[in-house]
């Protein structure tokens, strides 16, 4: 692996894009990582979820303070999935997580609204439960807490602000879907594998 590990954001940017994933993480273009405003909002609300403070706008600071929360907000953790061809490390950290069940929350922002199915089928959600599972051999419970956002005109500029309506989205696993995902890491980390070793960072020196 490029970085020695796989996170979950590797592993859709694989999936979304191989070419964009050689260049942030072959070729170090971290220029081309995708930004927008509720990026840019969502990293705010996770900072002050982590820290336990204020963001200084008072809608934002009213939702966080009544989210759910664990004892353990925001802590990567590391596991390891051995595979026919070595052991993989993968990399997860959820938002909040019980440190005794090893439960979680995973808050998410924007306009666009989360329904019942797309946070069962997540991505995320299933790494998380997948690193659970390999690192403390249980099997979590979790949910996905959507924050619904708006763009709102504040102080002369656009800003994201919290509409005031959170939903929850209680999402379940069986060991079916542990290891459906164990397979995708298996899977995803072998052709980036393959790629890395034939990668030319720089093939126009291969002309002199």
């Amino acid at each position: 692996m490029p970085r020695g590990y796989l996170s979950q954001s590797q592993v859709a940017l694989w999936q979304r894009n191989p070419e964009q994933y050689k260049a942030i993480y072959f070729d170090g273009r971290d220029e081309l990582r995708p930004s927008n405003s509720g990026m840019t909002y969502g990293k705010v609300v996770a900072d002050a979820l982590e820290h336990g403070i204020q963001t200084g706008d008072l809608l934002t600071d009213a939702a966080t303070l009544l989210l759910p929360k664990y004892d353990v907000m925001d802590v990567e953790f590391r596991a390891e999935l051995k595979t026919p061809s070595g052991w993989i490390e993968i990399l997860a950290k959820p938002d909040s997580l019980d440190s005794v069940t090893k439960d979680f929350y995973e808050y998410k922002t924007g306009k666009t609204a989360w329904t019942q199915t797309k946070a069962q089928m997540h991505l995320q959600m299933h790494w998380y439960a997948t690193a659970i599972y390999l690192k403390y051999g249980v099997i979590p419970k979790a949910k996905l807490i959507w924050i619904e956002t708006e763009m709102s005109i504040f102080e002369g500029g656009d800003h994201v602000r919290p509409t005031g309506r959170v939903e929850e989205f209680e999402v379940t696993f069986q060991l079916r879907n542990i290891l459906n995902t164990m397979a995708l890491i298996t899977k995803v980390a072998k052709e980036i594998e393959v790629a890395w070793a034939s990668h030319v960072t720089n093939p126009e020196l291969l002309k002199f």
